[in-house]
């Protein structure tokens, strides 16, 4: 875990307004029809961003799915989320996907550092060669 400083940036993609309750269902939902819609992001960078937090881990959040907001493409159904600038804490993420992300997750939870529930996200990279990379980061 490293601390980080990063600029706002403005996401469009699809939410969900969901909680950690339910299993990861509505998550892994979202992601498929992330999938269904794919396009290779030109720097190959893609985001999911956890935002608009109810109280804290145990209540619902707003989940956006897609990329950096100056693509010039349509995207059904799209919104916008800006990631707040400021200080993250790195959870990076490392093996198979996407259990390796929930790993990073429960590493998450189980720290003991102080989280502001405004703006968490997940940054992918993918090159379309090799499998994604990710990193976690909470604000």
């Amino acid at each position: 875990m490293k601390k980080v400083q990063r600029d706002a940036l403005k996401i469009i993609g699809l939410k969900v307004r969901t909680n950690n309750a339910n299993g990861g269902k509505d998550i892994m939902a979202l992601w498929e029809n992330f999938n269904k819609l794919w396009l290779q992001p030109k720097n190959g960078k893609f985001y999911g961003v956890y935002c608009n937090y109810e109280s804290d881990h145990t209540g619902d959040y707003d989940l956006f799915v897609w990329v950096e907001d100056s693509w010039e493409i349509t995207i059904p159904d799209g919104e916008h989320v800006t990631l707040v600038a400021g200080e993250y804490t790195e959870f990076p993420v490392e093996g198979k996907m996407p259990e390796s992300v929930f790993a990073a997750w429960q590493k998450v939870r189980s720290s003991d550092i102080k989280r502001s529930y405004q703006t968490d996200f997940e940054e992918y990279y993918f090159d379309g060669k090799n499998p994604p990379q990710a990193i976690v980061f909470i604000g």
